[in-house]
């Protein structure tokens, strides 16, 4: 994984700090999230997030009719408050 995709991890995972603080019980839908990056790059970032999925950093949970939204794992929470300011 190249120097890139981590600052961009990180981005995603400080969005998500800006918005809930350094707890793991804060979710929030996509579209919230991706609200703080500029509109051409959000599909780029959606994807992001994603492989934040993936990397363990955020949780995913489903609500119903296909929706989800997304959270903080502690892995996530301690990047955060190394990288992002609250």
């Amino acid at each position: 994984m190249g120097r890139r995709d981590e600052d961009d991890l990180v981005a995603i995972v400080c969005a998500i700090f800006r918005k809930c603080g350094s707890t793991v019980h804060c979710h929030l839908p996509p579209e919230a999230i991706l609200r703080q990056f500029p509109p051409w790059m959000r599909g780029y970032f959606r994807k992001v997030l994603r492989k934040a999925v993936n990397k363990k950093l955020v949780y995913e949970k489903p609500h119903g009719k296909g929706r989800k939204s997304y959270g903080l794992t502690r892995e996530g929470v301690e990047l955060a408050s190394l990288h992002c300011k609250e």
